[in-house]
């Protein structure tokens, strides 16, 4: 029966379809109907700008650090907080062992945001706070203590995918040897007990930067980390020592690997607003659209959400005795101005049905009831006009309609693939922007 109506709903669109939006306007005034399918167009949006007290930034294995200024969302700084697991927690000798030196090495080879034509500082601080998760995560206001004292620093341009990207930082000499001490009394056996004396590392920006960099944990990259070799390097702490030489025997070198923590890990994410579009933006603070020059705005890291309501769904119901809605799509361009290399916008947009307290509910899935529904940057026309994302909001229509009651559900989307954090932020018409306008379509069979 479905595919007998659905292929009758196709023939009436090709040969009957009349344009019914030119006829009424749904939500004020409502005409009867003159085809059996009808598109229309003319559904009010409401559309705004939200943002979520907080955002899940741990167990992502991707170390954001970096701070970030413009006029659109002010300032946004990004640090890292990861614990170090030795690969062993023994030394591989431990008699006339000497130690030599401990290294951090950092690999960006795969995402940049920013001006990357501009010295990059940060530094490498020892934590003071145990990196404990909440209910199984750590937030991007989550706030875990560090020194104050650096033990390490770097200043580097950098190159993703280029030998420049790989970032050698050499770690104070009092603290590689402290750890080494440890390892060497062989009073370490487990982690937890190594976490008594090491807590892990935090990587802190200078606020002097303009870019935000990206290291995977487990991501690697051949290097040339001497003058004569090369090999494929992690971001991992490296311990080197050797055996001192003792009546001429050879002296034979030795490294000891503390890995960054996958899961114990966290970005501790800071934005200011002040001075920028979205000043006054908080979690009990939403901005509507037409208070944003008809623009709503998305940062992924931050929790800054587009919300979207249709609230005169219900009025479909008035147009004929029985009806079948063929499909609600809607259409969301980046606004003039807030697309180019410069201004990243993400190639894959999420987006989820809340409630009216700005909760999400659940993913928009596909009839498998399992696979998320995503909506993909279409970015491949002459025209940056033409370039947009489109979302399907059949299911969120139908919903509605079934609902016997008044609704609260709305349409939050949001950049929230973690490979896009910080850096996937989009800036969207509405559908009163003169440049870059929303659309919603949306087809109903009447029968």
């Amino acid at each position: 029966m479905y595919k007998y109506v659905l292929l009758c709903a196709v023939i009436l669109l090709l040969f009957s379809c009349e344009r019914e939006s030119n006829t009424y306007e749904v939500g004020n005034s409502l005409m009867s109907a003159q085809s059996k399918v009808a598109m229309i167009d003319t559904l009010t949006l409401r559309m705004s700008t939200i943002m979520k007290d907080s955002v899940i930034t741990s167990g992502q294995s991707a170390i954001m650090v970096g701070n970030i200024k413009d006029h659109t969302f002010g300032t946004v700084n990004s640090a890292s907080m990861f614990e170090l697991t030795p690969a062993s927690y023994s030394l591989a000798a431990t008699t006339n062992v000497v130690f030599d030196s401990i290294v951090m090495y950092l690999t960006n080879n795969d995402f940049y945001y920013g001006d990357t034509l501009k010295t990059f500082k940060l530094d490498v601080h020892p934590m003071t706070d145990r990196i404990k998760l909440n209910s199984g995560y750590l937030y991007n206001n989550s706030d875990l203590k560090y020194s104050s004292a650096s033990i390490g620093s770097a200043e580097f341009l950098p190159r993703p995918n280029t030998d420049s990207s790989f970032v050698r930082i050499k770690l104070d000499q009092s603290y590689g040897q402290n750890v080494f001490n440890l390892l060497k009394t062989k009073d370490a056996t487990s982690q937890e007990y190594f976490l008594n004396f090491y807590k892990g590392l935090a990587l802190v920006p200078s606020s002097d930067n303009n870019a935000m960099l990206r290291f995977g944990i487990n991501s690697s990259y051949e290097a040339q980390i001497s003058n004569t070799t090369k090999e494929k390097v992690s971001n991992v702490v490296r311990m080197y020592y050797h055996t001192a030489s003792v009546n001429g025997t050879e002296e034979i070198k030795y490294t000891l690997d503390l890995n960054p923590s996958s899961t114990y890990q966290y970005n501790k994410i800071k934005s200011d607003f002040s001075n920028s579009d979205l000043s006054g933006l908080t979690p009990s603070n939403p901005i509507e659209s037409k208070n944003l020059g008809n623009r709503t705005y998305l940062m992924a890291g931050i929790g800054v959400y587009t919300k979207v309501e249709i609230p005169y769904v219900k009025t479909l119901k008035n147009l004929y005795t029985n009806y079948w809605i063929i499909s609600a799509d809607l259409s969301l361009s980046p606004v003039a101005g807030y697309y180019s290399d410069q201004f990243y916008n993400p190639k894959v947009m999420h987006y989820y049905l809340g409630d009216r307290k700005n909760n999400i509910i659940s993913t928009f899935v596909e009839t498998d009831g399992a696979t998320e529904i995503t909506s993909s940057l279409t970015d491949t026309s002459e025209f940056q006009s033409d370039y947009g994302y489109s979302f399907s909001l059949l299911s969120y229509v139908n919903t509605i309609l079934s609902e016997t009651a008044t609704s609260n559900y709305n349409v939050l989307i949001y950049p929230s693939s973690y490979t896009d954090v910080l850096s996937g932020k989009t800036v969207f018409g509405d559908p009163k922007n003169s440049t870059n306008p929303a659309k919603l379509k949306l087809y109903i069979l009447g029968y």
